[in-house]
């Protein structure tokens, strides 16, 4: 297990194949996340590590990187999901559903993992059960949620936990 500084591992995926569910903001969402951690990651808070177009295997490999391990703190997943599932892509720029039953045990073994931000639609019940497997604080949503709502929360929640607010303020501000 390596140690150094903790990590915020924020990953991103998007349809590609209906226009119609192309989320326009979620380019705009990573950039702003990234820009907003930027004076944490240059005060050697945190390191950021960032994946576009995820695949299942893109983020099990980052938890898995022997540079990582032991170090990710926080999780940030922006996309498509669902009440039991979040909508990846596969090597095929096709969409792949990740079912939750799994997915959560696999981040509730993650032992440096604190926070995980599910930032899609209806991502509650999974934010539930990864509390009661032992993640400290998640952020989810109850239900559908506009892309622009989501992409601005998620940006001025970052702004307030890189000023040092805690999660609770930057939460309660965004």
């Amino acid at each position: 297990m390596s140690t150094g500084r903790p990590i915020i591992f924020l990953a991103f995926a998007n349809e590609k194949q209906d226009n119609a569910r192309y989320l326009r903001g979620l380019a705009q969402e990573q950039r702003g996340i990234r820009k907003a951690l930027q004076s944490a990651h240059l005060m050697q808070a945190a390191e950021i590590v960032e994946r576009s177009n995820c695949t299942l295997a893109d983020i099990v490999d980052v938890f898995q990187d022997p540079i990582y391990q032991g170090r990710i703190a926080v999780f940030h997943y922006g996309g498509h999901a669902e009440s039991y599932s979040l909508l990846l892509e596969d090597e095929n720029e096709h969409q792949q559903t990740v079912h939750s039953e799994g997915f959560v045990c696999f981040l509730a073994n993650q032992t440096s993992l604190k926070f995980v931000f599910l930032n899609g639609c209806s991502t509650g019940l999974q934010a539930q059960e990864l509390k009661e497997a032992g993640i400290p604080h998640v952020i989810a949503t109850s239900q559908a949620i506009n892309d622009d709502i989501a992409k601005r929360f998620a940006i001025r929640l970052y702004k307030g936990l890189a000023g040092y607010a805690t999660l609770e303020k930057a939460f309660e501000d965004a």
